[in-house]
């Protein structure tokens, strides 16, 4: 993955001002998520998902309502 970051990035298909801060995240994300897998109830864990999805199919359903696809 890293040898075709590299090519991407050699011929301007990536843009670096905007991959390094969403790289950081997502080590950090992965970071916490690891640590917090561990300790949290699969009970919560299925919730926080099912919200998320929620939001999102309703966000999903208001964007296609108002025709911005």
């Amino acid at each position: 993955a890293a040898a075709s970051a590299g090519i991407y990035l050699n011929r301007g298909y990536i843009d670096p001002g905007l991959a390094m801060p969403v790289m950081l995240g997502v080590l950090a994300g992965s970071l916490m998520g690891t640590r917090v897998l561990v300790t949290a109830r699969t009970r919560l864990l299925r919730l926080v998902f099912g919200a998320v999805i929620l939001v999102l199919g309703i966000e999903m359903i208001v964007n296609g309502v108002a025709g911005r696809f």
